[in-house]
């Protein structure tokens, strides 16, 4: 299949804009129509809003209105030096604080890598927020060697590493999602100029943090499921997120539905259309499911 045009940062369909919650001003792109179902969109590692620039265009044009945002410590948005404000806890609290900034009562998101993870958190913390969550997929190093990486990024060394040579790690990105053209990568490394890699590598720190949050906040085992009508679109040739690792999911997130894309962990560039396809399903299943849950309640 042929690769989809190339789109460019300042393509006219991104506005680019700045909102202010209670600890975070967040930087993030809009584009559709501004009265059209929100849409919120959770990049991943080491994405920004940028890596969503096929989706947004393509949800944007079936009448959505999306918000991409850079995450906490990525881009234009503030980049913290504590560092439970990367916790996923932390983070839902700042993103229902950046919808009430926009005032979106209700939103469906849609993560992918540690987005991926941010969605579900999401969901248990703040599920009449929601509309729906999609999620694209992508414990232990001895039992999941593919994680032996994040012992590096964990390091506390490894953020001037990275900051040393930026277009290392983001050409390897870029690469990996069949996209490896020098637009792309300077615009990254434009991005990546705000505040380096210290904001991105700090979610790999907050494992204990997230636990004793989640614990905290969510003490009973059937305060961990999630009610929330939602998707799973599995990226099939992810090497570091198995498909395997979705298995059980039912348990605690008994309304997903499931999807495969032939694709590797950058399945939003690697293969753009198909993700898109797949969104467009996902999206119209959720409206049908919310349409079909209202006139059951009447």
């Amino acid at each position: 299949m042929a690769r989809l045009p190339h789109i460019t940062p300042n393509d006219p369909i991104f506005t680019h804009k700045f909102a202010q919650t209670k600890n975070i001003k967040y930087h993030y792109v809009e584009a559709g129509d501004p009265k059209g179902e929100p849409l919120l969109l959770v990049h991943g590692f080491p994405d920004h809003w940028y890596g969503w620039r096929y989706q947004i265009k393509f949800l944007a044009e079936l009448g959505y209105r999306v918000i991409a945002i850079d995450n906490v410590g990525y881009g234009q948005t503030d980049a913290p030096m504590e560092l439970y404000k990367y916790g996923l806890k932390a983070q839902s609290d700042q993103v229902a604080g950046l919808l009430d900034a926009l005032d979106i009562p209700k939103i469906t998101v849609i993560g992918h890598d540690w987005g991926g993870a941010f969605v579900w958190r999401f969901g248990l913390y703040y599920p009449d927020r929601l509309n729906g969550i999609i999620r694209t997929l992508e414990e232990v190093i001895e039992i999941l060697p593919q994680f032996a990486y994040q012992r590096e990024f964990v390091d506390p060394e490894t953020v001037a590493k990275m900051d040393s040579d930026k277009s290392k790690m983001l050409s390897m990105t870029l690469k990996a999602g069949d996209c490896d053209g020098q637009a792309e990568l300077d615009y990254m490394l434009q991005e990546y100029s705000h505040s380096g890699f210290r904001g991105p590598l700090n979610y790999y720190k907050t494992g204990k943090i997230n636990f004793d949050d989640e614990l905290a906040a969510l003490p009973l085992k059937n305060q961990r499921v999630i009610h929330t009508p939602s998707w799973m679109i599995i990226a099939k040739n992810d090497p570091y997120l198995l498909p395997i690792m979705a298995e059980g999911m039912g348990a605690t997130v008994p309304n997903v539905k499931f999807a495969t894309v032939d694709a590797g962990h950058f399945c939003l560039t690697e293969k753009a259309e198909d993700v898109n396809a797949l969104l467009k399903t996902a999206m119209e299943d959720l409206k049908e499911r919310r349409n079909g849950a209202a006139k059951a309640s009447l």
